[in-house]
């Protein structure tokens, strides 16, 4: 039994209801983890570029919340920086779920609408997923979704989006906790 398209609205998720054909079993998961850990890196692992100044994000920007469509205006840096990497994140999202994870991107936190917790400052982003009926809610943090497209994708490493490429089996842990199937899951907790 999934959790259906107005409980995971409920939630404050977008992306409810986009899954892929069959969604990948607790014990898949298991096997691919498995082979991961298990399996030597065969790919060449690349330092990436550290010699280049990032974009600027705008002082100003306008998020409009694909759940309620309520429009919030962010104005300092940090905030809008994190509301141009919510259309990064909606697009990786999408291509988890065409590899078969059932999962939804919490974005919530951008609207002042449907934000939980009203009185801090901070933005952030939490994925969720359900593997086997069990929902698991995580925070996001660095390349978090990098790492589990290529986790899925069954590759040896991680691209960390500067040209640099790391050891798979090294996120494992984070990879775990982030499906639910580690020792310290936030499994129903913001």
């Amino acid at each position: 039994m999934k959790l259906s398209r107005q409980t995971l609205i409920a939630l404050g998720v977008t992306g409810a209801g986009m899954l892929a054909a069959e969604d990948l079993t607790r014990e898949q998961l298991n096997k691919m983890l498995e082979e991961t850990a298990t399996n030597p890196v065969k790919s060449e692992l690349l330092p990436g570029a550290c010699c280049y100044s990032p974009m600027p994000y705008p002082n100003r920007i306008e998020y409009l919340c694909p759940l309620c469509k309520t429009k919030t205006l962010h104005e300092k840096w940090e905030k809008t920086g994190r509301v141009q990497t919510a259309d990064k994140y909606r697009n990786q999202m999408k291509r988890i779920r065409e590899l078969g994870l059932d999962a939804t991107l919490d974005e919530t936190d951008l609207c002042s609408q449907c934000r939980r917790d009203k009185t801090t400052e901070g933005i952030t982003f939490h994925i969720l997923v359900t593997v086997d009926q069990r929902l698991v809610r995580t925070q996001l943090e660095y390349c978090d979704l990098e790492k589990v497209i290529a986790f899925l994708e069954k590759k040896d490493v991680w691209d960390s989006g500067a040209g640099g490429t790391h050891p798979l089996k090294d996120a494992l842990p984070r990879i775990r906790k982030i499906l639910g199937m580690g020792g310290d899951e936030a499994t129903g907790k913001k």
